[in-house]
């Protein structure tokens, strides 16, 4: 389960990355957060020791750039989560769960249509993190919720302003063939659309990293 400090450095973490080209210190975060600098210093050294962070006297707080093959190794990670998470999805799936992933398969297929990034980027970390609760493994759940934070911090290394939009998407319809094999149980079929979904993610992120 979340703890209060889990929820501060989700907090802090999503600010840095909105405010990443701004100089952030200590101080700021704490007026911006009003606590302590106890709980501030905890956070930004959890994050520096889980690799989202660097803390220079003189720059403040910036993201890591990571490498290609860094980047590889985080996804090898996650892919290998979230195919466990479907093994134990399929077993939990129901009527009000395949209605929500429904949901969110059409936020992110319209957000993809008018090029919302923002939008499209929220309606896939809920649509996975939706299959990842129906695990019933709350662990499973931090882990893959940690390793996705990443997802965003690899953007800060795209050319282009971080952009990430492409107006071709060459998987529109990846969420609901992975939504009609989790409601037909069909674990292996369910795991291979996601393995591709995941593969693909990737490999337009690494065409666009410095």
């Amino acid at each position: 389960m979340e703890t209060k400090k889990d929820k501060l450095r989700e907090k802090i973490n999503e600010f840095i990355l909105n405010n990443n080209n701004s100089h952030l210190t200590e101080e700021i975060l704490c007026k911006k957060f009003k606590v302590s600098r106890t709980p501030v210093r905890e956070v930004l050294k959890y994050l520096e020791q889980d690799g989202f962070i660097q803390t220079q006297r003189k720059k403040g707080i910036t993201f890591k750039h990571f490498t290609v093959k860094e980047i590889k190794d985080i996804y090898q990670v996650r892919l290998a989560l979230e195919e466990l998470a479907v093994e134990k999805a399929v077993k939990n799936i129901n009527d009000g769960a395949i209605k929500k992933l429904k949901k969110y398969a059409k936020m992110y297929r319209q957000a993809r249509e008018k090029e919302d990034e923002i939008l499209w980027e929220k309606a896939d970390k809920l649509f996975h993190e939706t299959i990842i609760e129906l695990s019933g493994n709350w662990y499973l759940l931090f882990l893959i919720k940690k390793i996705r934070m990443f997802d965003t911090v690899f953007r800060l290394g795209i050319k282009g302003n971080g952009r990430y939009i492409t107006k071709t998407d060459l998987n529109p319809n990846t969420h609901y063939k992975i939504i009609k094999a989790l409601a037909t149980r069909d674990t292996e079929k369910a795991k291979e659309i996601l393995r591709n979904h995941i593969l693909w993610g990737i490999e337009r992120l690494l065409k666009r990293h410095k």
